[in-house]
This record gives C-alpha cells, sequence and structure tokens, in this order.
C-alpha cells in the first residue's frame, strides 16, 4: 500500500510527477538529441565503480569456419583488417542500414563505435571520439606490452593483410620476454583513482604521447596466452589480469594463442547490438577469405610504445593490479551449452524463442530460491531515432502461475502447456510494449534524473516518495539481468553481476543450440551452479511438452 500511495501522490494534477514531466518536455525541445540520450550518457559517466566487471560485457566468436588455416599472425591480421574495413564503411556512410522485421534502425551509434575512448575524470569522466586522420592505426598488447601497428597507408588505403601479418610476426618475435610496464592496469580502478592515475601518467611528455597512441587508435587487439577451458576463457575475457587490457577504449579484440577470439566493449556510449551486427560482418568477411599464407617477414617492426615511470607510480600500478585480481577472484562465472534443440525447434513449436528461454529461467529461479525476484531484460529501441534500451521485467503474474503449478508436481504436461504458452504470450506482448516506446522504466529514470538536476527550481523540495517506495525499489533492483545475443557468430556472450546478491546470466539461442553464461560473487557460487542445473533440466522437460 506504501508503493500505491506514493504512486498516486506522484500522479495527482500539478503535483510532482506533473512537474518534472513537463520539465522533460521542455528539455527535449530545446536539445537535439532524443530526450534519454544526454541523461543516459550522463549516468555511465558520473559512475565511480570500476568498468571491468560492471559496465563492460563480453562475446566470444564462432571460430569454425576461419580457424583451422590461421596462424597467430595471419588471424590477427584477418581481424585487423576486417575491422578497418568496417570503419572505412561506417565513416564513408556505406555500411548498409540495419533493419529488423523490415523497419529500419537508427545508425547513430556507429558513429561512436571505433577511435572512441572513455577519459578518466575526477567525479565525472567524458567520453572522447576522434576524427579521420591517415594513416590509421592500432594498439596491439603482446605480453603486457603495447605497439602501434599502422593498419592504412597515408591516403587512408587498407593495408595487404600480408603486411599485417608480417608486422604482427615480427611483434611476436622480438617482443622481450619479460613483463610490460602494464599501464592499462590504470583502467581497472575505480574511476576516481583512475583519473589520479592516468593524470600522474601522463605529466611526463613521453607517456602523453603514447596515451594519444591509445587514446586515437582505431581499436585495442590484445593477444593473450592459450586459455585452458571454458570457464577460464569466460573470466580472460570479461576481466583478464588486468595487464593486457586497456578497458577505457570502447572495443578490445581478444586473440588467445589458441585463436580464440573474443570481444569486450565499454557500455558507455555503444550497445550491444550494433557490435552484435558489425562482428557479424567482421566473422562472414574471415570465412569467405581463401586460405592464409604463412606471414611474410618484409614489414618493419611495428614501433612499441614508450613509457618514463617512476618508481612511485609503478608501485601504484602494482597495487592496482593486485586490487583487480582480487575483484576477479571474488567473481564466479560458468555457463551451460544446451544441444538438445535451438531457435528453430522453438519457432516450430510455435513459440517465441526468447519468451521460451525467459520463463525456462524463471522456473530455473523459483525451484532455487522458492520466490521470483526482479529480472532485467534489455529491450533494443533502436526503432527510434538515437534510441539505446528500455527494461523488460520477466517476473509477471502469468509467469508465476506457471512455474507454481510446474512446482506443486500434481497437473499433468497437457494442463501444463497452455499456462506455458501464457507465460510466453504476456512476456512476449510486454517486449513488443517496450520496442514501441510503451515501457516505463527509462522514463521513471528519466524523470527521477530530473528531479535530481532541477527538482529545487521547480519547487520539489523533497525527493518524491515513489522513488524510495518498496515497489519502486524492488522493481529496479536487478537480481537477475538478462540480455539476449541474437547474432550466429556469437558463441558466447555475457557481463558481471548488476547487484552484490545478484546474477549476470547473458544467452545466445542458436539455430540447433542455447548458449548460456552465468556471472556472480563467489559467496553465491552454489545457487549459481543450481541455477544452472534447474535451468538445463527445465529445458529438457519443456520438450517433452511438445
Amino acid at each position: 500500500m506504501v508503493s500505491r500511495q506514493s504512486l498516486h501522490d506522484f500522479l495527482q494534477p500539478a503535483g510532482d510527477g506533473e512537474k518534472l514531466q513537463q520539465k522533460l518536455i521542455d528539455i527535449s525541445r530545446r536539445q537535439n538529441s532524443h530526450w534519454l540520450t544526454p541523461l543516459w550518457h550522463e549516468q555511465y559517466l558520473a559512475y565511480r565503480g570500476r568498468l571491468a566487471g560492471s559496465l563492460n560485457y563480453y562475446v566470444v566468436l564462432d571460430n569454425h569456419r576461419f580457424a583451422a588455416r590461421h596462424t597467430v599472425a595471419t588471424l590477427a591480421a584477418g581481424l585487423l583488417d576486417a575491422l578497418t574495413r568496417e570503419y572505412l564503411d561506417v565513416v564513408s556512410r556505406r555500411l548498409p542500414v540495419e533493419r529488423l522485421d523490415g523497419r529500419p534502425l537508427c545508425m547513430s551509434q556507429y558513429d561512436r563505435m571505433f577511435k572512441a575512448v572513455r577519459l578518466p575524470l575526477p567525479q565525472k569522466d567524458c567520453y572522447r571520439v576522434y576524427p579521420p586522420a591517415d594513416p590509421h592505426h592500432v594498439v596491439v598488447f603482446y605480453r603486457d606490452r603495447l605497439f602501434q601497428v599502422k593498419v592504412t597507408d597515408g591516403q587512408g588505403h587498407p593495408l595487404s593483410t600480408d603486411h599485417l601479418a608480417s608486422q604482427i610476426q615480427r611483434l611476436m618475435n622480438n617482443a622481450r620476454p619479460d613483463q610490460g610496464p602494464g599501464v592499462g592496469v590504470l583502467t581497472t580502478a575505480c574511476r576516481d583513482d583512475a583519473a589520479q592515475m592516468y593524470e600522474a601518467i601522463a605529466q611526463n611528455p613521453v607517456n602523453q604521447q603514447s596515451l594519444e597512441v591509445i587514446r586515437t587508435a582505431l581499436f585495442v587487439l590484445c593477444i593473450d596466452p592459450k586459455t585452458e577451458d571454458r570457464q577460464a576463457l569466460q573470466k580472460r575475457m570479461l576481466l583478464s589480469t588486468g595487464r593486457n587490457r586497456y578497458f577505457d577504449k570502447s572495443c578490445q579484440i581478444m586473440l588467445t594463442e589458441n585463436l580464440e577470439i573474443g570481444f569486450n566493449g565499454e557500455h558507455t556510449a555503444v550497445d550491444g547490438t550494433p557490435w552484435f551486427h558489425l562482428l557479424n560482418r567482421v566473422v562472414d568477411r574471415l570465412a569467405a577469405e581463401g586460405p592464409a599464407v604463412a606471414a611474410p617477414a618484409a614489414a618493419a617492426m611495428p614501433e612499441e610504445l614508450a613509457w618514463n615511470l617512476s618508481e612511485e607510480i609503478r608501485t601504484a600500478l602494482g597495487r592496482l593490479l593486485a586490487d583487480h585480481q582480487a575483484v576477479a577472484d571474488s567473481l564466479y562465472v560458468d555457463h551451460l551449452d544446451f544441444r538438445r534443440y535451438g531457435k528453430e525447434q522453438i519457432k516450430q513449436w510455435g513459440m517465441s524463442p526468447d519468451a521460451f528461454f525467459q520463463a525456462a529461467l524463471q522456473l530455473a529461479q523459483y525451484r532455487t530460491f522458492g520466490q521470483l525476484r526482479s529480472t532485467y531484460e534489455s529491450v533494443s529501441m533502436r526503432h527510434f531515432s538515437q534510441g539505446r534500451t528500455e527494461c523488460a521485467r520477466a517476473v509477471h503474474p502469468e509467469t508465476l502461475r506457471f512455474v507454481r503449478a510446474v512446482c506443486a508436481e500434481k497437473i499433468s504436461a497437457a494442463e501444463l502447456k497452455p499456462l506455458f504458452l501464457e507465460a510466453q504470450r504476456a512476456h512476449t506482448e510486454r517486449i513488443r510494449q517496450c520496442r514501441e516506446g510503451l515501457g516505463i522504466e527509462r522514463h521513471l529514470f528519466a524523470l527521477r534524473s530530473v528531479y535530481e538536476e532541477q527538482g529545487a527550481s521547480l519547487g520539489i523540495d523533497q525527493r518524491p516518495a515513489l522513488f524510495d517506495s518498496p515497489g519502486y525499489r524492488q522493481l529496479t533492483h536487478d537480481f537477475i539481468s538478462t540480455s539476449g545475443a541474437g547474432s550466429g557468430s556469437i558463441s558466447l556472450f555475457g557481463f558481471g553481476p548488476v547487484t552484490d546478491d545478484g546474477y549476470g546470466i547473458g544467452y545466445v539461442i542458436r539455430d540447433d543450440s542455447l548458449h548460456v553464461t552465468l556471472s556472480t560473487h563467489r559467496v553465491h557460487r552454489e545457487k549459481g551452479i543450481q541455477l544452472l542445473h534447474y535451468l538445463e533440466e527445465g529445458l529438457q522437460c519443456f520438450s517433452e511438452w511438445n
């Protein structure tokens, strides 16, 4: 009742809600952007925690169509070439407009994907995209050292893959065996600490020049040691050791010495869906190429970035490295590869693959915890100009009826199926409403942001009770945070938990399989294992009802 009363008060004529809504309308009319854009960027850039494991995400690409014909150097060259050509297509406006269900999607996020970096500053960071400037370059990490690799000539034309492979091979052959300074560790710190470290490093002109090379790079390529198993690969792609990364760059491509390919994205200015689309194009380019040849030795050795670091700075970087390792050790990651069926079979059953998966996940949640708590699902809003995402909640009355019926074990499969279909129908309708701009959470976030910035000038002396009500707090506590990657070239997709007590669930529904990643703090490891167990069990049972 407390939550209902606070909502009732908020919606009163001439009340706080109406004042905030009118101000939001005024703001949107004055600015040359979507009304959410500046508020969304403000939220991300004002965040003072760590980026790695909090505001970043990763994917592992399916390499089965081309890995066998490559070495590390030739595959690195193929990745450099493919991504450079994607960048040139973006800046020349040759990239075809994406469409979903026949409707065009906003392409504005592509302009913030390459040559982009989040710069750490006290209190609030800034996000910068650098203009085209020939020749273009990429920064390559190898053994914690950083190298500048040219990927175009002085006229902006892509260098040949042979030339790129030669540069990478020489880099790998000649890199010193001792570890580099690990300057990228600064990007693992909480943002105020990162800002302080960045400023200290940038005081030296040698360091400032190297930082400028990183800032203006198209993207970062990280060449990593081999991974031992799937869980080690997940942890490597999400967090790494902290040394062979630069988490402030919008795009990091990771290539392991056993030819696994990953992507780590900084989330401030670009959502996952544009990257998924572009990475799918990259995989198609790599698959379409002919057999790779051994890397020639003609190209010059890439220039290693120079650093002049005081003993004090090196010691501070060592502390940050230890802090990051503690964070990585505190996080548990796991996965489920379900190969009994996938998207095509679910569609043959007349069901939505996404709604099908969410119903299975909620059943697993109920069996694991004995209740349903708020579950976040990201919904792309790129049908709208400068649209980002809306939040759809996968928990609703129809789902609760379904999971209770399953767990009661007093009902037949024939009786369960209508409840199962109704839960999916409700979820699909909620997703549709979100895509059409009828979701509520981004709107409420915007109203709350307007209050925090301008409430006093609007005569709102106290924070509206709605935002502190039990219902609103429960709704926005992302106990389970989920997001799906719909690209056929992605084999794994994941991110960290959003809340201290919660779970991050990334899922890829492929034609004939489902691949799920889980992350949680290690103290919740056993519940995480149980959640994946019940998810697999539910997916197996569902097939028996059809």
